[in-house]
């Protein structure tokens, strides 16, 4: 794979790349002034660390009712109904991501009709665009994985929609391979929604693809749960692309020793998690109001691996050019 240099800090032993993906935000009508806006936000929020997200309440009809705790939300909400709905009905579920990997639906998956001022949003914003090169830096890795048997295991854990997992097995070069996706996640409703774009892609539960609905936190690191019902190396590959910023450093820790458990000898587990350095992270995390998680440096992720026995020289890790997640690519 022929990464580019990566040009930022990062420490002194590790391997790593940048990389550049086309995006739908690329040519669209707006981009600067969407990103012009945004940027705008992010300043004010980084200028005054105290304010808080918004909280939700109980609104009618028992759906969740957004409040913003300062001007600046209450002005990203103002004019845009759809991104309200998005945040208070589906972050930080599976399908909240499923609008920012497809943000040209007419639709969210909830019901609410895309509106243009959300959808500028959902297209130009640069945590909108990282979780789509995350996807993308999936996707160039695992041709490397699924090519080398006639059938190939592959396992996500925290699946959700498994839709950047469905890209990449739709946008690899296989030729008479057959690989078996396991999905992992404990959202019912985001499994179901995997099966049916699964079944679009000709993979059928009991035969190409196996669903289950478990808890990673309480069948994957407080116990080996999981770990035993998948059955060690098994996998060419694991990936927990949605994940990994959700755990505390010792959960995390814990994470990655039972994944590569997992994964046969020459496959790899595949992770990323927000740098602190995301160019508007503060406007994702106090102005939008996503879900708490641990944005962490390079020397922090690499502190983490090294913590659970894997060598510098058994990691690579990519770092696409709108610099808001670490990709780490960590080999068995």
């Amino acid at each position: 794979m022929n990464w580019q240099s990566f040009r930022g800090s990062a420490p002194a032993n590790m391997t790593i790349y940048s990389a550049s993906f086309p995006d739908v935000s690329d040519q669209w009508p707006m981009k600067d002034d969407a990103r012009k806006e945004i940027d705008a936000l992010d300043q004010a929020l980084k200028a005054d660390p105290q304010l808080l997200p918004p909280r939700l309440e109980d609104g009618e009809n028992g759906l969740p009712l957004l409040v913003p705790q300062h001007r600046y939300s209450e002005q990203a909400y103002r004019t845009r109904p759809a991104l309200a709905a998005w945040r208070a009905r589906l972050v930080p579920s599976a399908l909240a991501l499923f609008v920012v990997q497809n943000p040209l639906e007419d639709r969210l998956p909830e019901g609410t009709r895309m509106d243009s001022e959300s959808r500028q949003w959902f297209i130009h914003a640069n945590d909108a665009i990282g979780v789509r090169s995350r996807a993308q830096v999936l996707g160039a890795l695992v041709n490397q994985y699924i090519h080398n048997e006639i059938e190939s295991d592959w396992i996500s854990l925290a699946s959700g929609a498994a839709i950047p997992v469905l890209e990449a097995l739709r946008a690899a070069k296989l030729d008479g391979q057959s690989v078996h996706l396991t999905l992992v996640d404990d959202d019912p409703v985001a499994l179901r929604w995997a099966e049916t774009m699964a079944a679009q892609e000709g993979l059928v539960v009991g035969e190409q693809l196996t669903l289950l609905k478990r808890h990673l936190i309480h069948h994957f690191i407080r116990s080996d749960d999981l770990l035993l019902e998948l059955g060690e190396h098994q996998a060419e590959l694991v990936d927990a692309l949605g994940i990994f910023e959700y755990f505390n450093d010792a959960d995390a820790v814990i994470f990655l020793q039972r994944a590569l458990r997992l994964v046969k000898p020459g496959g790899a587990v595949i992770v990323s998690n927000m740098l602190t350095s995301s160019p508007q992270i503060d406007f994702t995390l106090r102005c939008i109001g996503w879900s708490p998680i641990f944005p962490r440096t390079l020397q922090q992720l690499q502190d983490i691996h090294l913590a659970a026995g894997i060598p510098a020289e058994n990691v690579t890790v990519i770092v696409p050019k709108d610099g808001v997640y670490a990709v780490m690519e960590i080999r068995g």
